[in-house]
């Protein structure tokens, strides 16, 4: 019985590694272009607004972008804050300012309903 238990958590563990590998890809997929990169939507909503305001803060639209792309990452999957910028980081190749990493974060902890 141990070892049919050890053989369900083993399979467990390789099937949650898969799904996790196929998100990490969809995400870096959707992110220039796809589904994923809020920019031109927001460009189009906000076209005559130089900021937007979220909360008390204003964002220009790069930052607003990265806001939604870290709420949205979020949503589908993405455990952590850490594992997100990583995720950001090597999909546009460069590290992220000081306040791209602000509007990711609060993208990441904020709760849309």
């Amino acid at each position: 019985m141990k070892n049919v238990f050890l053989l369900v958590l083993f399979f467990c563990g390789s099937f949650c590694f898969a799904q996790k590998q196929d998100l990490k890809k969809t995400i870096k997929e959707e992110s220039i272009g796809g589904s994923l990169d809020f920019t031109k939507t927001i460009e189009e909503k906000y076209s005559s607004a130089p900021f937007i305001r979220f909360g008390d803060i204003l964002y220009n639209k790069k930052d607003f972008a990265i806001l939604f792309w870290g709420a949205k990452v979020k949503y589908l999957g993405v455990e952590s804050l850490d594992e997100a910028i990583k995720l950001w980081e090597e999909i546009h190749g460069k590290k992220l300012t000081k306040p791209e990493n602000k509007a990711l974060k609060i993208g990441f902890e904020t709760k849309f309903e």
